[in-house]
């Protein structure tokens, strides 16, 4: 497998394939299917549209969008016309959309409906570069700015076909295809140039590790904007000849399972702790038997993971005890993901081993992966045939990792970035010799498996020298049913305090099971709910090292949000704007003893 570039790639899978059912959207209340041919089509006729709007080879050219099927059109266009596509989160603000606009020099963008589009008018007086502004669904005035369906015509009309081959054709693997912008949690965003070998390299080597056929269906449910989606959900899909069905959004993943029943997903740890804490609610409501029968199904689950970890078949008595609980617990839970899937990619935040174990031991294989932005992004994957919960696997096989005396991951490979835009300095420190400093901090087995700790710069030292490393610990706590989130507190202090978010939608369904209040701000200061958080917090960390335990806590009345600035786009937390916004909330935890 060679190509050129990802147009390459998207116009010879087409050909390859030619299915019927390339692509799938849901309209008028169900999904639709697109094929192949149509796929071609547009992206051609866009691609010429924006030509024809003088679109110039290696310009820059933004998308500002959720995700759908418009988003892969309006990038395949960018990428064919020869252009750079600059992908931007839908959830920023103004401010942040006019940096990435005036930093990556982009010459338009293109933006999925009127609430973007109002966005970038807002800011177009400072973005004197930007010329054209492209709307996905438009109102019936728009000014200056075209429709997509406008841009398709124009493109469709104008005799510029031999013109875009010719562009696609002059595409070297080598050159930038395109700009991602860092989530950002300190300090602005950089933008990460990724040429077409960086995609298609990293392509190669997971389609390698983890096979798909072109008999799969994936769900797309994950920011296009970001990597992990883009490459991964996006286009390893098209190279495997995967239909690809797009969710409406994340609020209706839950009725998009059922109604696209997917083979494959590529999903982030959020989702499968809601699915498991979902899980665990349904059973705490149901009757003594549902109860019963459930800790009896998850026991014979836990004794056969080790099993399946390490590939061999149960043995007897086992095998016909999870038979049965497999026909009267597992398959049910199952049947709410649509009951067909294969397996799962999981990446962008770490996943708990607790959560990884229970879904194998239920027989949903979710593959834990690493990468980061700046590696497009793969570096490690577990495999469908060697999954170990709690690591993220080996390295992909055109990749080399190694380890730096103070732990940190460092990687090299063709998938590594061709750098920081406009940013030399950033570049000379993350790429030294040939190796990218990752900045996280991990170990590796004796089978090749990489288990990731933390962040560096995350990790936590208290005024008596201990190290902590924040994430084991919040990924533990945020397996109790009563806490959705937290952030551990600790550095330079004497001990460790956490805030906690508890999932107040869930908490107010059964508050008054226990008598209590279902108001967030009245619960945080409710005697009885904040015991039970203490107990919950005692229960999580009974097996962490005393100076690790969460001495104090504070409960936040309100959900960590993206618009808020306290979650990145693709969920990360930004500890520096939540110990700023929380800072005297945080002060008296410490107030008493220090």
């Amino acid at each position: 497998m060679s190509y050129k570039s990802i147009p390459h790639l998207f116009f010879e899978a087409c050909e390859r394939y030619q299915k019927t059912e390339a692509v799938l959207v849901k309209t008028d209340g169900h999904y639709s299917p697109y094929s192949h041919r149509f796929f071609a089509q547009r992206v051609k006729t866009f691609g010429r549209g924006l030509m024809a709007m003088g679109l110039k080879p290696k310009q820059h050219f933004a998308i500002l969008s959720e995700t759908r099927f418009d988003w892969a059109v309006a990038d395949l266009g960018i990428l064919s016309a020869g252009g750079v596509s600059v992908p931007i989160y839908d959830t920023l603000t103004p401010k942040e959309i006019r940096y990435i606009l005036h930093d990556s020099e982009s010459v338009g963008v293109i933006v999925s409906n009127m609430d973007q589009f109002e966005k970038v008018q807002s800011i177009k007086a400072d973005l004197p570069q930007l010329i054209h502004v492209i709307v996905m669904d438009p109102a019936e005035s728009l000014g200056d700015a075209k429709s997509m369906k406008a841009v398709e015509i124009l493109g469709s009309d104008t005799d510029n076909e031999a013109a875009l081959e010719a562009r696609i054709e002059a595409i070297d693997r080598q050159q930038l295809m395109t700009l991602i912008y860092t989530s950002g949690t300190t300090g602005d965003p950089k933008g990460v140039m990724l040429s077409h070998h960086n995609l298609l390299s990293n392509i190669e080597g997971v389609i390698d590790a983890v096979p798909y056929t072109e008999a799969d269906i994936h769900l797309a449910h994950l920011p296009l904007s970001h990597v992990l989606e883009r490459m991964s959900g996006f286009y390893l899909m098209i190279c495997a000849g995967v239909t690809i069905a797009y969710a409406e959004s994340m609020a209706t993943i839950r009725d998009n399972l059922l109604e696209v029943r997917p083979t494959v997903m590529v999903s982030v740890p959020r989702l499968f702790e809601k699915i498991y804490a979902g899980i665990h609610d349904a059973v705490k409501s149901g009757s003594f038997i549902k109860r019963t029968m459930f800790k009896w199904a998850t026991s014979v689950a836990r004794d056969a993971v080790p099993y399946f970890v390490a590939g061999k078949p149960l043995p007897g008595l086992l095998a016909t005890k999870y038979k049965m609980a497999d026909k009267a617990v597992f398959a049910k839970v199952r049947d709410r993901t649509g009951g067909r899937l294969r397996y799962l990619i999981s990446g962008g935040a770490p996943l708990s081993k607790e959560i990884g174990e229970f879904f194998l031991g239920i027989g949903i294989k979710i593959l834990e992966g690493y990468g980061l932005t700046e590696t497009s992004p793969v570096l490690c994957v577990n495999r469908p045939d060697k999954n170990k919960p709690g690591t993220v696997g080996p390295a992909i096989p055109n990749v080399e990792i190694k380890f730096a005396d103070d732990g940190e991951i460092l990687a090299k490979g063709p998938n590594v970035m061709m750098g920081y835009y406009n940013n030399p300095k950033a570049t000379a420190e993350s790429i030294v010799d040939g190796w990218f400093h990752t900045g996280d901090i991990g170990v590796m087995d004796d089978d090749g498996f990489v288990r990731i700790t933390d962040r560096k710069k995350e990790i936590i030292v208290t005024s008596g020298g201990k190290n902590i490393a924040p994430q084991p610990i919040e990924n533990a706590l945020k397996l109790s049913p009563l806490i959705e989130n937290a952030i551990l507190i600790g550095d330079r202090r004497n001990y460790v305090t956490a805030l906690i978010v508890p999932p107040w939608e869930t908490v107010a369904q059964w508050a008054p099971q226990h008598q209590w209040p279902t108001d967030p701000l009245t619960l945080c200061a409710h005697a009885g709910f904040r015991k039970a958080i203490t107990d919950e917090i005692a229960f999580r960390l009974k097996d962490f090292a005393r100076y690790e335990k969460v001495k104090k806590f504070e409960i936040l009345p309100d959900p960590l949000s993206v618009i808020n600035g306290e979650l990145t786009p693709s969920l990360k937390i930004r500890r520096k704007i939540i110990n700023q916004r929380y800072a005297q909330t945080i002060e008296q935890l410490y107030a008493e003893s220090e």
